[in-house]
């Protein structure tokens, strides 16, 4: 795992060494001890920070650049920076959309006096930045590298956070913080040290006119999508020792977490499989993944596996600043922690399938009819039938007669819960909040919603967040899914081989047989873990009513979070007539989030007074 940082000085003076440091220090969790390699050239700095002993700390020349990079790129044969400096000597600011893989760098021109950065397509690696106009232009992997050395202010965007609690996730830019950005997936940035004007240019951006247009069977779709699934996956695994990945049962997370088994098993190593669950019973039975997951380890015994229970957000749990609606120490962290312990310097993930590889877009057969697929439509639907234990009429009337009158009733009860939660946030971000959110993602199956699927997603943020779980244990997230080449051709993939065999999600499936024990790979339903979290939360109810009551002491948290009405709904947990359980967790989360701001604040005023 890497970290990167820096800064260009836009006053004329010289960058100093220390500031990258300080940077760097900035970003380093306790209990860890990176190799840092710091370089400056007059106005600019660049550091590298290295946790692991595979990567070497180094800022490196190459030609006219120097290049700080965090990077795992597809060509192995050659060093990231190398790609990454001959792709910005011929792309210039288009250069993100000629590198295959993951990476975040920046890079300096000494003869131009310009600071290039760039992210990947799909943002599986961080980068943030900041500008104090005159003054400097700054850098870093985590947003604590710019406000934890005094680069950029501490100071929370209250829309930004509140979009955040709605909707879990940042889009494009925001980080949450006033001063600080994100950079865009797919984006590069670039600064001169004359004129110190950032200009963004979004380089990566899949064509909607290539979408559905590869021609094929389904055999040979699935063949493709097996052998670029596994390629994927091995390209991501570390050169030697063991690795982790997520595991929760379903229909992403599973092909890849038994296929770096199968890929370490071949050379003696071993993978630790993670997975989150509830610690009491589901509330959905027969919906909960659990059982999926067990049968996934049934058929791949060597995998050592380890389960986490899922957190309740309680005053006991830390924070950390740069994503502060949610605490740490809960099972992302944990199951980070459990990866750093087994000596897994990697942590794959099957984050990204949705959207492409196994794309999981609204109402299918609807779309068929559309499309004007009438006789796949005829075949599919009494073959959907018999995969639900439904008859023919009732298919019809749920999977298309319904979906064609009110195809968007599923998005107008998330927008009513969605306003349910808003209600949790003071009256002056209720209404701003909306205007940041997402949009709706899986929309249906028109080439600009699978093309907004990867393009204007939660996926970026998903990442982050990953991320800056990652950088606190010093372990690498990997994301086999959102490999550029899988994704690509799963975008070409046609309509009508994306509902095959009664399902939908192909022809991922068939490409997963011999990979997925049957009953995982033909479930019929996108399942998802289930935690009754609010009858767990019931228990603390006194205690979390009167935390509610405390915090309206602190400026930082009434000026987001109405925790009048966050300790009235949390009043009716363990109650037989509340409200609904989503609506429940939510108060709990907008005390997390007061509880936080809080703290952040106590924070900020305790380093300022010393």
């Amino acid at each position: 795992m890497r970290l990167i940082c820096g800064l260009l000085r836009l006053d004329g003076g010289p960058a100093s060494p220390t500031t990258v440091a300080a940077m760097a220090a900035a970003m380093t969790a306790p209990g860890l001890a990176p190799r840092l390699a710091v370089r400056c050239d007059g106005p600019v700095g660049l550091g590298v920070l290295a946790f692991s002993r595979a990567h070497a700390a180094a800022v490196v020349a190459d030609g006219a650049l120097l290049l700080a990079a965090d990077a795992r790129l597809d060509d192995a044969g050659e060093a990231p920076e190398a790609i990454l400096a001959r792709a910005i000597g011929t792309a210039g600011p288009d250069f993100p959309d000629r590198v295959d893989g993951d990476f975040a760098v920046a890079a300096w021109d000494g003869a131009r006096r310009r600071l290039l950065l760039g992210r990947d397509a799909f943002g599986v690696r961080p980068l943030a930045y900041a500008l104090r106009s005159g003054r400097w232009f700054a850098f870093a992997s985590l947003p604590k590298g710019l406000h934890g050395a005094g680069l950029a202010a501490a100071d929370y965007d209250p829309a930004e956070l509140a979009a955040l609690f709605l909707q879990v996730y940042h889009r494009g830019a925001a980080t949450g913080f006033r001063e600080i950005r994100m950079l865009p997936a797919g984006c590069s940035l670039s600064i001169a040290a004359d004129d110190g004007v950032p200009r963004l240019c979004r380089a990566f951006a899949p064509d909607p006119a290539t979408v559905g247009r590869w021609r094929g069977s389904a055999d040979e779709a699935a063949e493709t999508l097996r052998i670029l699934a596994d390629a994927a996956v091995r390209a991501r695994l570390p050169a030697t020792g063991p690795a982790a990945a997520h595991l929760s049962g379903g229909l992403d997370s599973s092909p890849v977490a038994v296929l770096a088994a199968r890929a370490l098993r071949e050379r003696g190593d071993r993978l630790l499989a993670l997975s989150w669950s509830s610690p009491l019973t589901p509330d959905r039975p027969g919906r909960d993944e659990a059982a999926m997951a067990a049968a996934v380890l049934a058929a791949e015994p060597g995998m050592i596996h380890r389960d986490f229970p899922y957190g309740l957000p309680l005053p006991d749990r830390g924070f950390d600043p740069d994503w502060p609606t949610d605490p740490i120490h809960a099972h992302l962290d944990l199951s980070t922690a459990a990866a750093a312990a087994f000596g897994a310097g990697v942590v794959l993930s099957g984050v990204g399938g949705d959207q492409a590889a196994s794309y999981d877009g609204r109402h299918p057969y609807l779309a068929l009819l559309t499309a004007g697929r009438i006789g796949r439509l005829v075949r599919e639907l009494p073959a959907r039938a018999e995969a639900d234990g439904v008859g023919l009429a009732r298919a019809i009337h749920g999977r298309l007669l319904r979906p064609a009158l009110f195809g968007r009733d599923g998005g107008a009860r998330r927008q009513a819960l969605t306003a349910e939660r808003a209600r949790f946030l003071v009256p002056a971000l209720r209404a701003v909040a909306p205007d940041l959110a997402l949009p709706r993602q899986l929309d249906g199956f028109r080439p600009e919603d699978r093309v907004g699927a990867v393009l204007d997603n939660h996926l970026p943020s998903r990442c982050t967040e990953m991320a800056f779980a990652g950088a606190r244990h010093g372990v690498a997230f990997a994301f086999p899914l959102l490999d550029r080449r899988l994704v690509e051709f799963a975008l070409g993939l046609p309509l009508h081989l994306m509902v095959d065999e009664g399902l939908a999600r192909q022809p991922w499936r068939r490409a997963m047989r011999g990979v997925l024990p049957e009953a995982v790979r033909l479930s019929p339903h996108k399942l998802g873990g289930s935690d009754p979290r609010h009858v767990r939360l019931a228990a603390h109810a006194p205690a979390l009513i009167a935390e509610a009551a405390a915090l309206k002491r602190h400026d930082a948290a009434t000026a987001i979070v109405d925790l009048d009405r966050v300790a009235a709904v949390l009043a009716l947990l363990g109650r037989a007539d509340g409200p609904p359980a989503a609506v429940l967790n939510g108060a709990a989360r907008a005390l997390s989030l007061a509880r936080n701001l809080a703290r952040m604040a106590d924070q900020s005023k305790l380093a300022s007074s010393t």
